[in-house]
């Protein structure tokens, strides 16, 4: 047999005891051929398959695993051992074959090895290598001292040596003892690879030693819980480890306290950071080891982890009195700290610090006074009343320590920031405020009627949101590489119009040029053949709405021979398309379809201006074509364009009407009649007998409760496109004419959906059996439920935009593909998009802290709740609110934008915003600083804003319990402030509530001063 047939039969057959000779006789000649087959041998024993029904596993075992990587030793080269690939390292080696490891390692002498084990170190994903085995190398002279590798496999001994007295019984009842000595016995572990673990980020915080006697195989009546209490585990800290050694002498109590200052100046992981923390608390640091460490203390607050500034500031706080502290190396860091927003407990330790420094050294007021009006920019109001405090101490003196240069340009900054101050703050410094030049307070601040919600909203239709259709081919080739990323609605809606459109002026090879949209939309049609190419195209299938838009590009691409969009499967085992995906299939088979037969006519339903509006005239005059060249409407198309038409704008509507008598459809004329006419005239109801297909349709809908059938032609689909156009025009009325109309009370139809919902409290008890006292501890959360059953039947008609959500049965679980796909699924109803939100808060909105895929998912609602649109309804308020107490900043400052963006629009509803946001806050849905450190963000924007959130925060206090929530005393300030600064009263049903309040020590002094406030418009007296 040739080598690689020997090698591929040990592997196979045999064990490593047959390996090691073969592979230390190895010629250098068969190398390449034999690490060939040690990676398609590796490929083959690792792929998972399934042997048994649900049970997956790969076929390799462990000894073969080891035996595969001694040849990756012997016979691979940089490049191999470098890559992703490499045999997983088993760090831990069985006895039996330590001899073969060295022995082959001994001979091979690869010069990548150090720099293919400090690779696995750092990645952290492919295990550490066992301390004693690099130090092994390193004395084979296999390796030379990486300290970021030993400093990783320094982390991981205390692992080890809790696995080594594991299995050597007797265990020792005091294992942290053991183990102190045996590392205090190791020099070279103590002197040189021990302090890089202060240097590197190493798993030193997570890694622990269990030390307990291994329970054996053959258990018989022993179960873990027995087990357990017979032979009690011990668990060893590093922390515990390091102090010991300490306390034993081994390392110096200094240099720890040092070092671990230093390690904190790092840019670690957070629970990293917060372990180092941990360790120099846990010396219980004197203040004269403090005061020696000042200039490493106070350099952390350099450090962009809050957790370290704050950490820093607390070790100073002590030594602000005391003689050795010298404040000048503060200045330099303190300036940069007092613009940090989120330092807020740090500002005001180092603000009540400046206080005893001024009693010690008044010559230090400049400098104190300059970084205090600076802390009046933090937008928490406890800093700046802080900061105010101090001004106040400092321009009251009655031997001022500042020129009067120094004072005026304190009070400069002051004036400033005056517009942004608390109440608090304002107060204290009410005297000086009126020094100021000009009316600060009032500066960019127009005198309105306050904020008011708009009760209808008309889009505009002019030139400035008009869409411009594909003017050419280039630009319609251009616009296909970006309806192939799949981000924009509207870019694909421009591309859709354009295939149809241009289609008489596509070049003749255009086919051709659409083959590097092939394979950028198919990477692996690189390099093949047409026939292959075709074989494969022929084969793909995407689901969801990108699958719908690849299946029209390929029919395009492949000149229509076959109708590839309706065969696009919507749902399968794994994956649930949205709803209104198959909506959008059935539109864009149409496009399919006309494009085939070369029509040339545009969709229905194509919007003409932004976002995604559809021009009454447009609507109608489309029509109008679509009859002189006798082509049929396709249902879905007019379904989606009655959800986006502008019914509302009278100019539009009016010239829409004019054009309806030359409509030859009487039943499409009678709705657009309806639809279009201002004030609305009643729904009228069609007497007519039912017709065969409706009559089956309805029978079918009882008797298969999951079927739901496609009208065959707009005849057919009246019913429907009436109870779509009704909807769209008076979301939340009822329709009892549509239950005559259509047959069916299904929900959307004849009433509004809206699914009933509660708030759930779930706890959880559980026992912490690992932890000391075994402590007994009971997690509480909340979540939104909705009881409301599902139906059991779909939908009568996919045609009823707003009813598709209502049998959705993927509650709590957000879909992947949403995500992606939310835009193009909101663009199709602009008009009515409560049922949309409703769906996105029974899946991505139910609870705080839910996954990336649920956050994805809200971030994309918020987004395009920035885009125009009708008034905030009672789901979209729910979910704008849960985007403001967001778990993540990203969704909770994307939740403000949207906030602002619908006060300037007036589509919300302050007072229901606030009352859902106290209902979430009642019930400790959310944290209230959450919220609070969020809206008082958009204070003095301008006058309407401050009247809209006044009336927000008067409708959020009210929700509240009477038992204060921790933080309620930040809502009051911020809702004193808006007060001030809208000229609001306060609101009648808030005095009982504040009442209550003032008999809490935290919340007393503020809600007196509400309840006491009379205040005129500081906005009105300022002017």
């Amino acid at each position: 047999m040739s080598s690689v047939e020997t090698f591929e039969h040990i592997i196979r057959h045999q064990s490593a005891q047959e390996l090691v000779p073969f592979l230390l006789e190895l010629p250098k000649t068969e190398t390449v051929a034999v690490r060939q087959k040690v990676k398609s041998l590796k490929r083959e024993l690792e792929v998972f398959k399934e042997h048994t029904p649900n049970s997956w596993s790969s076929l390799i075992t462990h000894e073969q695993r080891y035996m595969l990587l001694l040849a990756g030793f012997k016979t691979y080269s940089r490049k191999e051992a470098l890559g992703p690939n490499f045999i997983i390292w088993n760090y831990v080696l069985d006895e039996p074959w330590v001899t073969g490891f060295w022995t082959v390692l001994d001979q091979a002498r690869p010069d990548w090895l150090g720099d293919m084990l400090a690779q696995h170190a750092a990645s952290k994903t492919n295990g550490t290598p066992d301390y004693f085995m690099v130090r092994e190398m390193e004395r084979r002279q296999l390796i030379i001292h990486h300290q970021a590798l030993f400093a990783a496999s320094a982390s991981e001994l205390l692992s080890t040596l809790g696995n080594q007295l594991s299995r050597q019984p007797p265990v020792p009842p005091n294992a942290l003892e053991v183990i102190a000595e045996r590392l205090h016995r190791d020099e070279l572990f103590i002197t040189r690879d021990l302090p890089l673990v202060f240097d590197f980020d190493t798993a030193i915080d997570s890694t622990q030693a269990f030390v307990q006697l291994r329970m054996p195989a053959d258990r018989g009546k022993w179960t873990w819980q027995t087990w357990d209490k017979a032979y009690p585990r011990q668990v060893i800290s590093w922390l515990d480890a390091l102090v010991r050694l300490v306390d034993l002498g081994a390392l110096s109590r200094a240099d720890v306290l040092s070092r671990s200052l230093l390690a904190l100046r790092r840019d670690f992981r957070r629970p990293l950071l917060t372990w180092f923390k941990n360790l120099y608390l846990a010396f219980k640091p004197t203040v004269a080891e403090r005061l020696e460490r000042q200039a490493d203390l106070v350099e952390l607050l350099a450090h962009p982890q809050s957790q370290v500034v704050n950490f820093a500031l607390d070790q100073i706080k002590s030594l602000w009195t005391e003689a050795g502290f010298d404040p000048s190396n503060l200045w330099v860091y303190a300036d940069a700290l007092m613009t940090r927003q989120e330092l807020k407990t740090g500002i005001r330790t180092l603000l009540s610090g400046f206080e005893k420094l001024l009693k010690q050294d008044p010559s230090l007021a400049p400098e104190i006074a300059r970084l205090s009006a600076s802390a009046l920019a933090n937008g928490d109001s406890a800093v700046q009343d802080k900061a105010a405090k101090v001004l106040v101490i400092v321009l009251q003196t009655t031997k001022p320590e500042l020129s009067e240069t120094e004072i005026a340009a304190v009070l400069e900054v002051v004036g400033q920031y005056a517009d942004l101050l608390a109440p608090g703050a304002r107060a204290l410094l009410d005297p000086w405020l009126a020094k100021t030049d000009g009316p600060a307070i009032a500066s960019g601040y127009v005198e309105t009627d306050g904020y008011q919600l708009r009760e209808h909203m008309v889009p505009e239709l002019s030139d400035a949101t008009a869409i411009q259709p594909v003017q050419d081919w280039h630009e319609l080739l251009f616009l296909t590489g970006q309806v192939i990323q799949h981000e924009d609605p509207t870019l694909l809606e421009r591309w859709v119009d354009g295939l149809l459109r241009l289609q008489a002026t596509y070049p003749a090879n255009y086919a051709g040029q659409l083959q590097p949209y092939l394979v950028q939309m198919l990477p692996f049609l690189k390099g093949k053949s047409e026939a292959q190419a075709e074989a494969i195209i022929a084969k793909h299938s995407q689901g969801g709405h990108f699958g719908v838009v690849q299946a029209l590009f390929l029919s395009w691409a492949q000149g229509f021979r076959a109708a590839r969009v309706a065969e696009v499967n919507l749902k399968d085992a794994y994956y649930v398309a949205d709803p209104l995906v198959k909506v959008e299939q059935l539109r864009f088979a149409a496009t399919e379809e006309y494009l085939k037969r070369r029509t040339g006519l545009p969709l229905i339903s194509t919007p003409t201006h932004l976002p995604y509006w559809v021009a009454p005239s447009a609507l109608v005059g489309r029509m109008l074509a679509y009859e002189s060249n006798n082509v049929a409407l396709n249902s879905a198309d007019v379904a989606i364009a009655l959800a986006r038409t502008v019914f509302a704008h009278p100019a539009e509507a009016q010239a829409a009407r004019e054009l309806l008598p030359q409509l030859q459809h009487e039943g499409l004329r009678q709705l657009l009649d309806w639809f279009l006419a201002q004030p609305d005239p009643i729904l009228p109801v069609n007497g007519e007998k039912k017709s065969l297909v409706r009559h089956l349709t309805e029978r079918l809908g009882k008797l298969l409760p999951s079927t739901a059938i496609v009208p065959a032609s707009i005849t057919e689909a009246m019913s429907w496109l009436w109870a779509v156009a009704a909807r769209t025009k008076h979301p939340n009325e009822t329709f009892e004419q549509l239950a005559a109309l259509t047959g069916s009370d299904y929900p959307g139809v004849v009433q509004p959906w809206k699914p009933e919902w509660v708030f759930d409290v779930k706890t959880n008890t559980y026992v912490e059996e690992w932890k000391p006292g075994k402590p007994v501890v009971t997690h509480r959360s909340t979540q939104f439920a909705f009881p409301s059953t599902y139906t059991s039947k779909v939908p009568p008609s996919p045609l009823l935009l707003y009813s598709q959500y209502v049998r959705f049965a993927g509650m709590n679980h957000a879909n992947v593909a949403l995500s992606v796909d939310y835009p193009f699924v909101a663009s199709l109803i602009p008009n009515h998009l409560a049922p949309l939100h409703w769906h996105v808060l029974r899946t991505a909105g139910w609870a705080d802290k839910l996954e990336s895929t649920e956050r994805d998912v809200i971030k994309q609602a918020l987004r395009v709740m920035l885009e125009a649109g009708p008034v905030f309804e009672e789901p979209t308020t729910r979910l704008l609110a849960c985007g403001l107490t967001h778990s993540t900043p990203e969704c909770r400052a994307l939740a403000l934008e949207v906030l602002l963006s619908a006060i300037q629009g007036q589509r919300v509803c302050p007072k229901a915003l606030g009352t859902t946001l106290g209902q979430l806050l009642a019930v400790e849905f959310v944290p209230v600083q959450r919220l609070a450190d969020n809206l008082t963000q958009a204070r003095a924007i301008d006058f309407m804003t401050d009247d809209a959130l006044c009336q927000l925060f008067g409708a959020l206090l009210v929700e509240l319990p009477n038992e204060p929530l921790r933080n309620t005393r930040k809502l009051l300030e911020a809702y004193e402030d808006f007060m001030g600064r809208s000229g609001q009263p306060l609101r009648v049903h808030l005095h009982e509530k504040l009442q209550a309040w003032s008999r809490f020590a935290a919340l007393k002094k503020i809600a007196q001063s509400i309840l006491s406030s009379t205040k005129p418009n500081i906005f009105t007296s300022a002017t």
